[in-house]
């Protein structure tokens, strides 16, 4: 499958050394519960994810369904909006898909420390750069594909994020990642999900087991490639 933008939609690929040593060095360590949610759209705060997977969604009040991008350990979540000038409330919440260990840094003093260092600013442009690649080949992918191709793109790029990539051997994502959630992941509803799962299980192309789906490489089928 040929991408435009960036090779893995809606993942952003791993920051930039320089910016990473900044959080690591000035940021204070916080754990998130997976599926707590953080209005991170309204608040002038920088994360660096370590471990885990966090979502980012748009929508309105009380409603949030829509995926921009997955952000996966070594990545940052709302720094690009510290250097954006006056803060501004925008409609956007972070979910964290599993439990999350993440640093924290106030996005005035992420501001200042770009400011006063120019290679560490230049750094961390070119990773914001390729966060919004994967923000807007995810977009493309689920404008362009029909659902269940989302679903088995996401489910391989889900596993790539977690250092899991499909094989010919059956393995099922965390169970925190539902078919609910993975809905939301497609921008699709959990019973049109759930109807293209099943009818994958009597294909023969996924299996459950104990209520859980096992993915394999068999959803290449699907998608008709070889490469997500």
């Amino acid at each position: 499958m040929d991408h435009v933008y960036a090779e893995c939609p809606w993942v952003v690929p791993p920051d930039a050394p320089e910016l990473l040593a900044l959080f690591r060095e000035k940021g204070r360590p916080a754990f998130v519960r997976s599926r707590t949610v953080v209005n991170f759209g309204e608040e002038p705060t920088a994360y660096l994810v370590e471990e885990g997977l966090v979502g980012t969604f748009a929508g309105g009040v009380g409603k949030y369904e829509r995926l921009i991008v997955l952000f996966p350990p070594g990545t940052s979540v709302g720094a690009e909006k510290s250097i954006k000038g006056k803060h501004a409330i925008k409609p956007l919440i972070a979910r964290a898909l599993l439990p999350t260990k993440v640093l924290v840094m106030d996005a005035a003093q992420f501001k200042r420390e770009l400011e006063l260092d120019p290679i560490l600013c230049i750094a961390a442009l070119k990773s914001f750069i390729r966060h919004d690649d994967a923000k807007i080949e995810g977009l493309l992918m689920n404008d362009l594909l029909t659902v269940p191709q989302r679903v088995a793109l996401m489910v391989k790029v889900l596993f790539q994020a977690l250092n899991m990539p499909l094989t010919a051997l059956p393995k099922c994502l965390p169970k925190t990642i539902t078919v609910t959630e993975l809905a939301r992941l497609v921008h699709s509803d959990r019973a049109v999900v759930s109807r293209i799962l099943a009818k994958w299980v009597e294909e023969g192309i996924v299996v459950t087991h104990d209520g859980m789906y096992f993915f394999s490489n068999k959803l290449n089928q699907i998608l008709g490639d070889e490469e997500v």
